[in-house]
């Protein structure tokens, strides 16, 4: 009896969405410039990230926004990483984390084609490799949180969007004291593919 009733209330709720036009789904592709404080990289490393946006209308000038994100960050260090923990020529070494990043975010129209948006995220590594094949599980920790700040415009069917991402947990998997946070900048483009 409680399964009927949670399917029927669930079925309201989808009805009642879907008739008030307060649901819309999108893709969206963009680059990143990323870089980590108290590590030696280059600030400007450019890599990309993919994933699929939501939004949920609460008001006509509020909605909730989660997006399930694919994301990598790109890090060229000089010293290497490895000369920290005592191994390694002094050479660049480039590292690619591949992460699944999930942000929840709050959507403010001012006017109707602009959104500022901000909320927390967390990222979950997905893989990370040195200089694009050697395993680099040992400098890096398996999650990080993260705050969102940014904006998008709406182009009809196409939206253009910026942020900032600012990391909050250190990423430093390393036994040396040093901490490692991450800032990211986020440029892109989407499309709208459903409205309900």
């Amino acid at each position: 009896m409680k399964k009927q009733i949670g399917l029927l209330i669930a079925i309201f709720c989808l009805s009642n969405l879907y008739a008030q036009d307060k649901f819309s789904l999108g893709i969206k592709l963009g680059q990143n410039f990323s870089s980590v404080n108290d590590v030696a990289v280059d600030h400007n490393s450019a890599s990309y990230h993919a994933g699929v946006s939501t939004f949920f209308k609460v008001t006509d000038k509020i909605g909730i926004a989660p997006e399930f994100i694919l994301s990598q960050t790109k890090l060229e260090t000089t010293p290497p990483i490895t000369s920290f923990i005592g191994n390694g020529a002094l050479q660049p070494e480039t590292y690619h984390l591949n992460y699944l990043s999930i942000p929840l975010l709050c959507e403010y129209r001012p006017v109707k084609k602009l959104a500022i948006q901000a909320g927390p995220q967390y990222s979950i590594l997905l893989d990370q490799k040195k200089d694009g094949i050697g395993n680099a599980t040992m400098a890096f920790k398996n999650g990080e949180f993260a705050f969102v700040g940014g904006a998008k415009f709406d182009l009809g069917g196409f939206f253009l969007y910026g942020r900032y991402v600012v990391g909050l947990q250190d990423i430093n998997e390393l036994k040396d004291q040093t901490k490692w946070k991450t800032t990211q900048w986020q440029l892109g483009i989407g499309m709208n593919l459903f409205n309900f």
